[in-house]
């Protein structure tokens, strides 16, 4: 949320913002939230795959950041750093797993 009011506050909107003058569709707004929202509802519901969930809305993250690198250089930075300290966490907690026993 900081990064998408700090985008518009400096006059350099991310691409899913859009400029004040012509926003993005309302939907595309939400689309930056839809993965860390669907990691912690893994975590609370579905622990076994939350980690996995975790990678993948990492994932998510970064490509938005990607996206982002060449209209606003300085925003895609702080989304890749977001991506990649989500990306750790969902690796740490891969780390903290407990095995499951077949028997």
């Amino acid at each position: 949320m900081a990064v998408a009011v700090t985008s518009r506050n400096i006059g350099k909107p991310t691409w899913w913002l859009g400029p004040e003058s012509n926003p993005s569709f309302v939907l595309l707004w939400a689309l930056p939230f839809v993965a860390p929202i669907a990691s912690i509802i893994a975590a609370i519901k579905f622990g076994h795959i939350a980690s996995f969930v975790g990678l993948g809305a990492a994932l998510f993250l970064g490509a938005i950041g990607v996206a982002d690198i060449n209209n606003t250089p300085g925003v895609a930075l702080i989304e890749c750093t977001i991506a990649i300290s989500s990306a750790l966490i969902a690796t740490a907690t891969l780390a903290g797993r407990t095995a499951i026993s077949r028997a």
